[in-house]
Parts: structure tokens; C-alpha cells; sequence
């Protein structure tokens, strides 16, 4: 028989492999929480205030026995979870170092050890590499049977130094390892990831330079200079941090099942009030804006005398890649907006 009748043709559904950081308090656990029917890995008490299903894990053995019975439950089709969220994925590394420690101290050969950096020659480091790596696997074994796997991150803001240009800083995954070791594990996380989502609040400047708003949030999907992002779901450049519509594009068929109000919705995810109506994906981009944004209406002349909208038009139908600039540089927008429209402009 011919490899050519072998051919698939056509997009291929399956379960994703998610990865969403962003700093303390954002609302990354409440977003997850909004997703397909979520069962929790929780390593640290992260979710003690949700409403949500969970099994606590806080050692390594224990994350690959909750891996395994889920893995069975889920061939079993008996599982009635479709999205597993490990939160937070910063502990996953402290799992393994500290496992490491545990084997060796089984069956010491100079004596039982404390840190990890005790077993010599970058031996130890290797092993909870290893372990960490063995990890990913194990939640795609869980993803083969039918679940999608999301991974919740905190994060850090580290220096980038490019051979090309001068150093700049940039929000990356945080991963809790030494810096080596850390980088090792962030590089392979990233590439298991189908998507990272970074999720971060939207702050303006006044003229003066002091910091306002933080009340926005905004979900980040394409990379930039100042961020690590990726998608492969044609997902717009920047999000309402609203789990359904997420759902919708990472998820496509799984989409309805979530029933979730949006992280910046006042209401917490999966609690018993209905959620309110969906909006738009223009009218989000316009709120989105608008927070933003502190003369709307000379930002919308200014706006038309760029092309970037017509005459007439609202904020809805600022493109998306522009809107992202907005959003990403709006004490920028906002100052080119007011030497517009000042009289010295005209």
C-alpha cells in the first residue's frame, strides 16, 4: 500500500497545550478557571478562594500519581473534566529538585544531603532537568487522551543583551531555578506550548510621568520586544481577558462549555451567576481603547487624519494591528494625539 493514502488533509482538531504568566494578582487562576470544564492541579494553595474542582499537589510523586489516575479516568472516558490546569508551573522545578534529594538520600553513598547542588559535577541539576522534561510528557499523555492542558505561570522581568543591538527588559516565564537551569527549562516549556498567553494590567502616564489606571487587564498573544507571547489560532493581538472568547479560538468545538464572566468582570469564575453577555469582539477592542485612551474624540480625528479609520467611525474599527500598538504604547498615542490637536499643530 502506498504512504499517499495515508494523507490527512484539512485542519486536525486537538487538545491544546497552553501556557498563561503574567504577574501576581493578574487573574491568571480565574481565566483558567473559565475554560472547558478545568480540573485543578493546584501546587501551592493558589486557588483556596475559588470555586473550583482541584487536587491538591505538593511533591513530586504526588503530581505524577494525580497524572496517572487522571490519565486512566480520561482513556476510561469517565473523566468528566476536558481542561487540566497545573498552578502554578513555577513549582514544578522545586518538585523535582526536591525529588532529586529524596533519591539520593534513599541510599546515600557520602551521607544524606540538604541542597541539591550537593551531589556533585552539575549531577543533581541534570536529574531534576530530566525529571522536569519527563514531566511534560506526562501531561502530554494526558492531553493524547483527550484533555487539553493549561499551565499557569507567574512571572519575571530579565535582561535581554542581543548581539545585534543594545540590552533591553522583557517579561518572561519564571521558572524557580537557578539562572542556568531556568533557562533550560523556560526554552522547553515554550516549545511544548501550543499557545503562551501573557497577561498583564494596561497602564497609562500622565504628562508628568506618574503611573495611573491598573484597573484593565489585557491578554497578550503575539510576541513583542517586551513580552513572550504566541498563538496558532489567528487569535487578535491583544485580548479582553474573557476565558469564553479564548475558549472560542484556542478550543473551537469545547468553546461553549466554559459558561465563565470575563477575569475583569467583578464576579470570580465558575461561581453560580449567570454569565453576562457576550460582547463583541469590536465592542472589547473599543473598551479596551477607551481606558486607554485620554481624549477619545481627538483620538478619533487623529485617528482619520492617519487613514487608520474612516470619517464618522468609532473605535471598534481601529485595526487590530494598530489597536495593539495603542495598547501596548498608549502614553505614546495619547502625546502624539495632543500635538495633533493643538492649535501649534493645525
Amino acid at each position: 500500500m502506498s504512504i499517499l493514502n495515508n494523507i490527512k488533509r484539512g485542519k486536525q482538531q486537538r487538545p491544546q497545550r497552553v501556557i498563561i504568566y503574567g504577574p501576581e494578582g493578574v487573574g491568571k487562576s480565574t481565566l483558567a478557571a473559565g475554560l472547558p470544564a478545568p480540573l485543578f492541579l493546584d501546587t501551592e494553595e493558589g486557588t483556596q478562594h475559588m470555586n473550583v474542582d482541584r487536587i491538591q499537589v505538593d511533591h513530586y510523586g504526588a503530581m505524577l500519581d494525580a497524572l496517572q489516575d487522571i490519565y486512566k479516568e480520561a482513556r476510561n472516558g469517565s473523566l468528566p473534566y476536558k481542561t487540566l490546569v497545573i498552578d502554578t508551573g513555577d513549582r514544578l522545578w522545586d518538585m523535582c529538585a526536591c525529588q532529586v534529594i529524596k533519591d539520593y538520600n534513599a541510599s546515600p553513598k557520602d551521607g544524606k544531603i540538604s541542597s541539591i547542588e550537593s551531589i556533585g559535577y552539575g549531577k543533581g541539576y541534570a536529574q531534576a532537568s530530566e525529571m522536569f522534561v519527563n514531566l511534560l510528557s506526562v501531561f502530554d499523555n494526558c492531553r493524547n487522551a483527550g484533555l487539553h492542558i493549561a499551565v499557569i505561570c507567574h512571572c519575571r522581568v530579565e535582561t535581554v543583551n542581543p548581539p545585534e543591538g543594545e540590552a533591553y527588559t522583557m517579561y518572561t516565564i519564571k521558572i524557580n531555578a537557578p539562572a542556568k537551569q531556568a533557562i533550560t527549562a523556560k526554552e522547553k516549556l515554550k516549545e511544548w506550548g501550543d499557545a503562551i498567553l501573557f497577561c498583564n494590567y494596561v497602564t497609562t502616564f500622565t504628562d508628568g510621568g506618574k503611573a495611573k489606571g491598573g484597573e484593565l487587564r489585557a491578554v497578550y498573544t503575539e510576541h513583542r520586544a517586551t513580552w513572550e507571547a504566541k498563538n496558532r489560532h489567528g487569535m487578535p493581538a491583544v485580548m479582553a481577558m474573557d476565558a469564553g472568547e479564548i475558549s472560542r479560538l484556542l478550543f473551537a468545538a469545547d468553546s461553549d462549555s466554559s459558561g465563565s464572566a470575563p477575569a475583569n468582570d467583578a464576579h470570580p469564575a465558575n461561581d453560580e451567576q449567570a454569565p453576562p453577555p457576550a460582547a463583541s469582539a469590536g465592542d472589547r477592542q473599543a473598551d479596551a481603547l477607551a481606558a486607554v485612551i485620554e481624549d477619545v474624540p481627538g483620538a478619533l480625528a487623529f485617528l482619520a487624519y492617519k487613514k487608520e479609520i474612516r470619517p464618522g467611525q468609532d473605535l471598534k474599527a481601529v485595526s487590530e494591528k494598530f489597536a495593539s500598538f495603542i495598547l501596548s504604547a498608549p502614553d505614546r498615542f495619547n502625546a502624539a494625539v495632543l500635538q495633533h490637536n493643538t492649535p501649534a499643530a493645525q
